[in-house]
């Protein structure tokens, strides 16, 4: 009886072989396109739009539904400043593929960058879930944490994502980020150093490696890692204050006209930003320009600082030295007894913005 069978249970069995191969052959929604994809993704990871861009306009209407193009196109439109099509090309992405843990951490970080970290955090736990060695995701959970969470957990995520994908520049940045804002300036410039080989495009890494070795004490270092920075700060990975730091470096250094260009453009690109004045009224008391430097310390004193770059202690040691620059004894003496009794709050070290 087992021999009358087994021929039916043999063709059935190579029956489900044959449809299997069958299935496995036809072509998915992303076939023929990852090639493409993958040199568009690297460019975007580099800040290269204009190299993206060709890439993946060339596979949006053939590979319509390739989660893979979708979200490249997704992550273009945000570095192109259209956040609603982003968003919506973001959302079409995670329904293609729920089960894609990359394409859900592009999705948090693009959250994460509009300002709404509980749903950055909620797709990063997802895609960590989906992968817990997804370094993009860990990334994105890094900097949440870094934010809002215990400081060992956001330095753990970082250094694994670092361990996973070393040739990740943002994991770098963000690691580099990290250590800066604990006072850790050698380890920090070293990722920001791996950051910048990685992109030479980022000026935020050239800017903050600067930043770095400034604070070690290594002047020329820093002023060749400004200069860097300043020739590519009008890139994708750009440092808004740019000009402010690198006008501040130079003032320290004595060279007061070079500050002077910088720190007039910080205070143009920053009107409402009290550090900018407070740096340029040092300046103008350096070049003996007393009611200049009167002008800017009085924006800088009326000017909230919530970051505690410059603490109110500082704007009034300033105008108290300024008055009396300016003879106005009634004036310094106001301000010098403000100078005195003003408590030192709590505040946070300079950080990469």
């Amino acid at each position: 009886m087992s021999q009358t069978r087994r021929p039916a249970g043999i063709v059935l069995v190579l029956l489900a072989d044959w449809l299997g191969s069958l299935a496995a052959a036809e072509p998915g929604p992303c076939a023929g396109s990852e090639r493409t994809v993958a040199m568009a993704t690297k460019a975007l990871d580099r800040g290269d739009s204009a190299k993206a861009g060709p890439l993946l306009e060339g596979l949006a209407t053939s590979h319509a539904d390739c989660a893979g193009v979708i979200i490249g196109l997704a992550r273009l439109r945000a570095a192109k400043g259209d956040p609603a099509e982003a968003e919506r090309l973001f959302d079409r992405a995670v329904a293609l593929a729920p089960d894609d843990a990359v394409v859900h951490a592009h999705a948090a970080e693009f959250w994460l960058t509009r300002g709404r970290p509980a749903r950055a955090d909620h797709l990063a736990a997802l895609a960590l879930s989906l992968n817990p060695d997804c370094a993009e995701a860990l990334v994105v959970q890094g900097r949440i944490l870094s934010q809002r969470g215990p400081p060992d957990a956001a330095r753990e995520a970082l250094e694994k994502a670092v361990r996973l994908q070393p040739e990740s520049a943002e994991a770098h940045y963000q690691l580099g980020a990290w250590l800066y804002r604990r006072l850790l300036h050698a380890e920090a410039a070293e990722h920001f150093e791996k950051a910048a080989a990685l992109r030479p495009s980022d000026a935020r890494a050239l800017g903050h490696l600067a930043l770095s070795v400034e604070r070690l004490g290594e002047a020329e270092r820093a002023d060749v890692a400004y200069r860097d920075a300043l020739k590519v700060n009008d890139g994708a990975f750009r440092d808004p204050f740019l000009d402010y730091y690198y006008g501040r470096f130079l003032l320290k250094q004595g060279r007061l006209e070079e500050s002077s260009r910088h720190l007039d453009r910080a205070v143009s690109l920053h009107p409402d930003e009290r550090s900018v004045y407070y740096e340029r009224a040092k300046l103008k008391l350096e070049l003996q320009e007393y009611e200049a430097a009167r002008q800017d310390a009085e924006r800088a004193r009326g000017l909230r600082d919530p970051g505690g770059t410059v603490i109110d202690l500082q704007v009034y040691y300033l105008l108290a030295t300024v008055y009396a620059r300016l003879g106005d004894n009634d004036q310094a003496r106001k301000y010098a007894e403000l100078s005195r009794t003003t408590p030192i709050p709590d505040q946070a070290a300079d950080r990469p913005r």
